[in-house]
């Protein structure tokens, strides 16, 4: 007994070694970008004198969070060849379309607004406080991924680092709430760009660790996994509770893919370019990793025919898997690169949070009490690092409570939040860019029924696929898109909207 037990603290120990040194890396990084801090523009939207190349990099690392490298396998396990159809294939090539068909022209029309967030961009697009105001509090939906993120990281610490799952989750929140709290954008662009590399590698490694599964090409790894189920090989999979069908597979993935790119902390990365010339650089980048990092999840595959028996909850494949595979170093130069995965998401994700709180509820709201803009600009800083430490507490309930009894996986919840703001945002964001002939109202009340729409059929069980989330909000988006078309098509020609004039922040 006494040998096992050396051996496990000694694991542990060198499992510890490479997480402390990936948090002096990251720390590294993070007090660069602190340094870079003048006010609360570079705490929102950091320094736009960063390179594209690493604005990229983050932009690989905030689309590809937990969900990717830990959750999202665990489905792929369950479900076969299915889900990799849909989450490497139709789900990227949604979103790489939405990045090349947005990315530019929203930086443009963000320069014109000097818009720090999505909201405030709607708003100002729109010459609309009230528009910026209901994105804002609409983009709290936010909250259900970082939960997700919490517990994929969670439950890796938990394994790898040998900790009870509420110390994990501690360490999982207090971490980039630290650095975040001082450098916010300036400090997690570079921090992204850091991890993004360790994320490669670990991509990488994780693609190879199966590649003996692959000694007879495709078709003998489709043959391995047909031996255990037939439909575990297929493109879709009747008997699975996501991947029931073409639509459901590819027609909702990429319609979602595309509408993804409408996130607050995904699109805002292109307001930290200078040039048309930047913008390219990013695109490139970020696609070219992108495509390495969605491959990931046949992670699930290699888990599958290693245990075959699927006796595995999904959120616990990737940690098992990691474990059962790896040795002590190797398994905790994963830890590192799977912490980098959910960590660089989580980031973008609480400063766009922080800076939408500030932003685009307290700057209106004291600018009509006619505050000194000193005092204004002081505040917003303080504000936004308050909002940072008590949001921290929320996700630790609601990770608590997915961890203790999750609706089949934390992805569920997490899609569900975040798509039902992709359905609400895709027609503002497309619209706003493309059109100049649509009201306000008709804005508003298009968010709205794609909130109504997603919500509804999911929680009112409506039709067969109420159960997976991108279904209710590819209708979703359907139906806001439709109702936006019929308003635009009402407005008379001669009769422009005030988005062709936008209003200056108030």
């Amino acid at each position: 007994m006494l040998p096992f037990i050396q051996e496990t603290m000694t694991e542990t120990a060198i499992a510890w070694t490479f997480f402390v040194g990936y948090l002096v890396l990251v720390g590294i990084a993070a007090t660069i970008g602190i340094r870079k801090m003048s006010g609360f523009d570079a705490f929102s939207v950091g320094s736009r004198n960063v390179s594209p190349v690493l604005v990229g990099l983050s932009l690989a690392a905030n689309l590809t969070s937990a969900a990717t490298f830990i959750i999202n396998p665990g489905l792929i396990y369950l479900y076969g060849v299915s889900g990799v159809v849909a989450y490497a294939m139709a789900l990227p090539l949604g979103v790489f379309i939405g990045l090349i068909v947005f990315s530019k022209a929203f930086r443009r029309v963000g320069d014109t607004v000097t818009a720090r967030t999505v909201p405030q961009w709607i708003g100002d697009r729109f010459g609309d406080r009230r528009l910026k105001v209901f994105f804002a509090v609409a983009s709290l939906l936010q909250i259900a991924f970082l939960v997700l993120i919490t517990v994929g990281l969670t439950r890796v610490l938990a394994n790898v680092l040998a900790l009870p799952m509420l110390a994990a989750m501690a360490l999982t929140l207090l971490i980039p709430l630290v650095y975040l709290f001082w450098g916010g954008a300036s400090a997690h662009t570079l921090t992204n760009a850091a991890q993004s590399v360790l994320m490669i590698m670990v991509a990488l490694l994780l693609l190879a660790s199966g590649a003996h599964y692959l000694a007879d090409g495709l078709d003998g790894f489709l043959a391995q996994l047909a031996t255990i189920d037939p439909v575990l090989a297929q493109p879709i999979n009747p008997q699975s509770l996501l991947f029931r069908d073409w639509f459901e597979v590819v027609v909702a993935n990429v319609a979602i893919g595309i509408a993804i790119v409408n996130q607050p902390h995904v699109m805002s990365k292109a307001l930290y370019l200078n040039s048309k010339r930047d913008v390219n650089t990013y695109l490139a980048t970020a696609i070219g990793v992108l495509v390495l990092f969605f491959l990931v999840i046949v992670v699930g595959l290699y888990a599958r025919l290693l245990m075959p028996q699927a006796g595995l909850a999904p959120d616990a494949v990737v940690p098992t898997y990691i474990v059962d595979v790896f040795g002590p170093v190797m398994r905790s130069v994963i830890l590192i690169g799977l912490v980098a995965a959910g960590f660089s998401t989580m980031e973008g994700l609480l400063v766009a949070l922080s800076t939408i709180f500030t932003n685009d509820l307290y700057r209106p709201w004291a600018a009509r009490q006619e505050l000194a803009e000193d005092v204004i600009e002081r505040r917003s800083l303080r504000y936004s690092r308050l909002f940072l430490v008590g949001l921290v507490p929320v996700v630790a309930l609601i990770s608590y409570q997915q961890i203790v009894d999750p609706n089949l996986s934390v992805a569920i919840l997490g899609q569900n939040g975040v798509y039902a703001l992709f359905a609400a945002t895709f027609v503002p964001i497309l619209f706003g860019i493309f059109s100049d002939r649509i009201r306000t109202g008709t804005v508003f009340l298009s968010a709205v029924v794609a909130l109504i729409v997603h919500f509804g059929m999911y929680y009112g069980e409506v039709t067969v696929y109420a159960n997976n989330p991108a279904v209710p909000a590819f209708c979703a988006l359907v139906a806001s898109t439709a109702v936006a078309l019929v308003g635009q098509a009402l407005r008379p020609a001669d009769s422009p909207t005030s988005a062709t004039t936008p209003a200056t922040s108030s």
